[in-house]
Order: C-alpha cells, then sequence, then structure tokens
C-alpha cells in the first residue's frame, strides 16, 4: 500500500508538467491554426466551371439532390444526408484510483472496453464509423467525398422506421438506439448503436480546389499530430456548407470562432489542473494534518490558479500575435522601434556624459576615475543638503548613507565619507547649484540609472524641491548637456 502511495505521489510530479505542457501547446496551435474561414473567403467565386484551372481554389454555389442516399452497415440505407456519424458503445466497468490508492469501481457506456479485471472476457462486436457517399453532386461539379469537412449543425437520426441490413436485424431498437442485448448480468458486454447527420440542404457552396474537373482538397497547408487531430485542425480547405456564399461564410466564422473558444477554455483549465497535479503531489504529505491540510489544498489551488492562469493567457496572446502576420508585423515595428529608441537614447546619454566629464575634468585641472566622480556626487549632495539650511542631522546622514551604498562604498567607506563632508564641508552655494551639479557628476558616469536618479530625487526632497522642481531642473540640466555635446 505504502508503494503504491509513493507511486501515485511521484505521478503528480511528472503527470502535472505533462499536462501543462501539452496543454500549452495545444492553446498555441489553436490561436496559429488554419484558419479555413479566411482561406474560403479569398477564393474566387465562380458561377461557370469553364475556365478553372487545375489546382485552382474556388468557390461554387448550386442545388443539391435531397434524395442522396448513403449505404449503411446496420441500416441499409439513408436518404437525405450529407453524412452520417455512427457511434458504438459499450456497457461495461470503469476503474478510478484516486491519489491515496483508493479504487472505485463502475458500470458505463464507453466507447471501447477499458482493459481491467473485472472486463475479462468482455468483448465489442459493433463498430462506430462515418458514413459518406464516394461524391456529392453541387449542380454541375462533382465534389470528392474524401477528406471532406463540415461546419453545419448534426442532429439526431432515429434508427426505427429505417431498413435494416440483415446484421442490423439481430439488433433491437430503443428509441434511438439499436441494441445489442448479450443476457449478461448487470447488462455486462451490452451494446448499442446510434446516429448523428447533417441534411442535405437545398443549396450549398462549396470551397476547395479544381482537379480534373471536380472539387478536391487543397492540402499545401495540412496538418499531422495528435493535437492538431483533438483540436480539429486539419489544414485543409475541402468544405461543403449550407446556403449562398456570404451566409457559408459567415457560418464557417461562427463555426471556426465558436471552436477557439472551446479550445481556449478546456486548454486553459488544463494547464491548471496540471499545476493542481504538481503542487498537490508536493504539499500532500500536509493534507492529513487537520486543519493545515484544507489549507494547504487551498494553497496549492490558489498558486495553480495564480501561475496557470497567467501562463494560458499570455500563450494565448502571444499565439493570437503569432497567429495574426498584420498585427505581428505592427506589434514587431512597435518592438523595433522602441528598441531603437532606447539604444539610441543610451548612445546619446554616454556622449553627453563624455563631454560633461570633459567640462569637469577641465574645471579640476585632471582626469578623474570612477571612485572620485562618486566622491564628488556625494559632496554636492551633502552641499546641497547643508545649503539648504539643514544641518547634516541623522535624516540627511541616512539619505546620504543610502546613496553611498547604492554607489557600491562599503559601511567602513561610508562612514569616512560622511565625517570628511562634516569635518571639511564643501564649499556652500545654492541649493539649486549643488543639485544641478550633482546632476551633471550622475550623468557624466555616462549612463545615469534609476537608482541614482530617485536617490537624488529623494535627496532634492530633503533640500525643499516637491517633485515638479526636481523634473524641471532635471530637463534643465540635460538640456544644457545635450547643447554642449
Amino acid at each position: 500500500m505504502a508503494s503504491r502511495k509513493k507511486k501515485n505521489q511521484a505521478g503528480g510530479f511528472i503527470i502535472g508538467p505533462i499536462l501543462v505542457i501539452a496543454a500549452l501547446s495545444t492553446l498555441w496551435k489553436n490561436e496559429t491554426r488554419f484558419d479555413y474561414h479566411k482561406a474560403a473567403k479569398k477564393t474566387e467565386h465562380t458561377a461557370s466551371l469553364n475556365g478553372l484551372e487545375t489546382g485552382e481554389n474556388f468557390s461554387y454555389t448550386g442545388e443539391m439532390d435531397g434524395e442522396l442516399t448513403l449505404p449503411g452497415k446496420y441500416i441499409d440505407t439513408f436518404t437525405g444526408y450529407l453524412i452520417v456519424h455512427r457511434y458504438a458503445e459499450i456497457y461495461c466497468w470503469e476503474r478510478d484510483e484516486d491519489d491515496e490508492g483508493e479504487v472505485t469501481w463502475s458500470m458505463t457506456w464507453m466507447s471501447s472496453v477499458e482493459s481491467n479485471s473485472r472486463n475479462s472476457g468482455v468483448n465489442q462486436k459493433l463498430q462506430a464509423g462515418r458514413i459518406l457517399p464516394r461524391s456529392y453532386k453541387v449542380a454541375e461539379l462533382e465534389v470528392v467525398s474524401e477528406m471532406i469537412e463540415f461546419v453545419d449543425s448534426r442532429i439526431g437520426v432515429r434508427p426505427g422506421p429505417l431498413p435494416k441490413t440483415n446484421e442490423g436485424k439481430k439488433l433491437s431498437v430503443e428509441g434511438e438506439y439499436l441494441m445489442l442485448r448479450k443476457g449478461q448480468s448487470s447488462n455486462l458486454g451490452d451494446e448499442r448503436i446510434s446516429y448523428r447527420a447533417i441534411p442535405v440542404p437545398r443549396v450549398v457552396t462549396y470551397f476547395g480546389s479544381f482537379s480534373e474537373g471536380k472539387g478536391v482538397a487543397d492540402t499545401a497547408e495540412q496538418k499531422s499530430g495528435m493535437i492538431n487531430s483533438i483540436i480539429q485542425n486539419s489544414g485543409i480547405l475541402h468544405h461543403l456548407v449550407a446556403g449562398e456564399r456570404e451566409l457559408a461564410l459567415a457560418m464557417m466564422k461562427r463555426y471556426i470562432e465558436r471552436l477557439k473558444w472551446i479550445v481556449r477554455g478546456i486548454g486553459t483549465f488544463l494547464v491548471v489542473f496540471g499545476f493542481i497535479f504538481f503542487f498537490g503531489a508536493a504539499l500532500r504529505f500536509l493534507y492529513a494534518i487537520p486543519v493545515i491540510g484544507r489549507v494547504a489544498e487551498l494553497g496549492a489551488f490558489l498558486l495553480s490558479l495564480a501561475i496557470g492562469l497567467p501562463l494560458a493567457l499570455i500563450t494565448i496572446l502571444l499565439g493570437y500575435i503569432a497567429g495574426h502576420p498584420i498585427l505581428l508585423a505592427v506589434v514587431g515595428a512597435f518592438l523595433f522601434a522602441g528598441i531603437w529608441a532606447m539604444v539610441r537614447a543610451s548612445k546619446r546619454q554616454k556622449e553627453t556624459g563624455r563631454e560633461i566629464r570633459k567640462e569637469l575634468e577641465t574645471e579640476y585641472g585632471r582626469s578623474l576615475d570612477s571612485d572620485e566622480m562618486k566622491q564628488l556626487e556625494y559632496r554636492e549632495m551633502a552641499g546641497m543638503l547643508a545649503s539648504s539650511g539643514n544641518e547634516i542631522g541623522e535624516t540627511e546622514s541616512k539619505a546620504l548613507d543610502r546613496f553611498a551604498k547604492k554607489s557600491g562604498w562599503k559601511k567602513g567607506e561610508r562612514e569616512n565619507l560622511l565625517q570628511e563632508v562634516r569635518e571639511n564641508p564643501p564649499p556652500l552655494e545654492s541649493p539649486e547649484t549643488h543639485l544641478k551639479n550633482l546632476i551633471r557628476i550622475a550623468v557624466a558616469d555616462h549612463v545615469l540609472t534609476t537608482q541614482e536618479i530617485r536617490s537624488i530625487r529623494d535627496a532634492a526632497n530633503l533640500a525643499g524641491y516637491d517633485s515638479e522642481k526636481f523634473r524641471e531642473l532635471m530637463v534643465s540640466v540635460s538640456d544644457m548637456a545635450k547643447k554642449a555635446s
């Protein structure tokens, strides 16, 4: 039992991340899927098949024969349907094991027999499938049924009044099902067949490719893989849709948009569920503890939401941008412009800094290294605080210490700097002069960082300058620096 629990707990660490990765891949593929509505909208609509070239995509509207017949396996013929889907189910045992190793058994209708000990000897005979003709006739156009796709709604088909094949006559009719009763205890192994179909419309529009006088699938962007199959992303344009062209296009648009939203919802849920699996396995050892266990469960859920939901939304957003070339180009242009502006501003700031550094070195009569520049900044800040009428008290000392710390000075060095400006204060000039010099020296470092600006602003506030006045001085010094460069 203990080994089984360990296995189940370890499974959360494996299944959770796999589920998250698979769900994120699904969300991405959903946003970048082949949009058959857009492909259909680009086709040239033709009223005549004459003049169409092989490989040319086109749309064509015409009437269909409402008495189209399809041969079945258990039903002899279906009349008046474009396609019939046959669903086969079997009544058998389903085994469910929770994370604690507890097993629950239930009997239910399933599409196939689950492999477990209670279903031993249970075999499925009835087969699912889809029924369609070899080709369709839309006015003068023959449309090959291979790879054909539909977006129109399906309806249920009751098998009772329909003619049966010899195999179908062995089945009983029970409402909407053909039943195969096997007489086992609790109806174990009983099977049933149900049907859903798309009725033949009076008028349809076909979207696809032209080849040898027929409508065939355009497979230029055909997709493969399990995820594409699950989300119905075939990459094929080969559609029969009820109605005239504009009505058919509207139907295709509604269908693909609804499909996208369904996948978005399920995919997002699975991302969050994958994290719940993972965090649940990580915190499971706490679940048995009263009170703490409930807090841990809630914490795992909230953490999964906090990480999974933004991750899913970001994937959807990035996928949406990637799936729309024009939007991608606009975003790319903005990013490029932003990066270019930042690089240009940085280059300009460095050029300005070099010019100001030359001016400072001319004023001081020698070249200045980085440590000397930092000391000059410190002294100008101290001068600004002292010349504003305030002594360098505890508040001012803390501001100076914060600035020196962000500049990389160690504790002992910061104490020496403070002692030095107290014993040998800088020349007392107007606070504005000190502040302008402080900004000049900061710019002369070539890169004026956000931390430096914040430290200077805080000191300026202590000296009596509000944020608006500080911004004006920053602009003034920057303008003078630009002119100097």
